[in-house]
């Protein structure tokens, strides 16, 4: 937690600046400082930060490939993998390789996939 009091001369008055830090600061401080210090800065330290700037983001993100959320959305709509190709219309033999990741998943095919499984073409297809 960090508390800044910025406060400039006057004609009556000195120039006030400090900063209190710690991990926990009082009530009854913040309170005296608010009080005589109205235009006091009070930060409570929970810095927000942009998920996709972090390590453990770009980790996930590599791992999401197109064949991993295949695999997500049709465990997810309760179906196996015979039962998704024959939705699809095709070939159990032809349908496995595109969730094993060893057959590209082409933009008719995502969009047969996304109608099949009710969501957007975008979460099977991702444009370079």
């Amino acid at each position: 937690m960090l508390v800044a009091v910025e406060k400039p001369r006057t004609r009556n008055t000195e120039a006030v600046s400090f900063k209190v830090e710690g991990e926990r600061i009082p009530e009854w401080l913040l309170g005296i400082v608010r009080e005589v210090y109205p235009t006091a800065k009070v930060e409570d330290g929970d810095d927000r930060i942009e998920i996709s700037s972090t390590d453990w983001y770009k980790d996930m993100e590599s791992r999401d490939t197109p064949a991993r959320t295949l695999k997500i959305m049709r465990t997810a709509a309760g179906l196996t993998q015979k039962d998704l190709a024959k939705k699809l219309g095709i070939a159990f033999q032809n349908y496995n390789p595109l969730e094993r990741g060893t057959r590209p998943i082409t933009m008719q095919m995502a969009m047969r996939l996304a109608d099949a499984l009710g969501t957007s073409y975008e979460m099977f297809y991702k444009e370079k």
